[in-house]
């Protein structure tokens, strides 16, 4: 399954802050947090559909949210600037688990 799916970026504007804690911890089920508002997430198109049909539910007309697809040459050519962290590793998919 992990070989289906891909990173997304994905940022988001929202202006009311029970909507923004509420996107923020959908998407921190959904992968890791890179900066306050901005999230990568490793998905398949399923799961992106999944996510965008429960943050539409969630969101109103007002807010705004960015799902960017990144191919394996964009992530290549990331680069970080002004971090107290190292550059996060970006693999070619998680390590998947397998629930007994």
């Amino acid at each position: 399954m992990a070989g289906d799916g891909k990173w997304y970026l994905i940022c988001y504007d929202i202006r009311d802050s029970r909507r923004l804690r509420q996107a923020a911890k959908k998407l921190e089920g959904s992968g890791r947090r890179m900066q306050y508002s901005i999230f990568r997430c490793w998905m398949t198109k399923t799961q992106v559909q999944q996510l965008r049909w429960e943050l539409t539910e969630l969101l109103e007309p007002e807010d705004d949210m960015l799902f960017i697809p990144l191919c394996e040459q964009c992530i290549k050519g990331l680069e970080v600037t002004h971090s107290s962290r190292e550059k996060p590793d970006w693999p070619n998919a998680p390590d998947s688990f397998k629930i007994i």
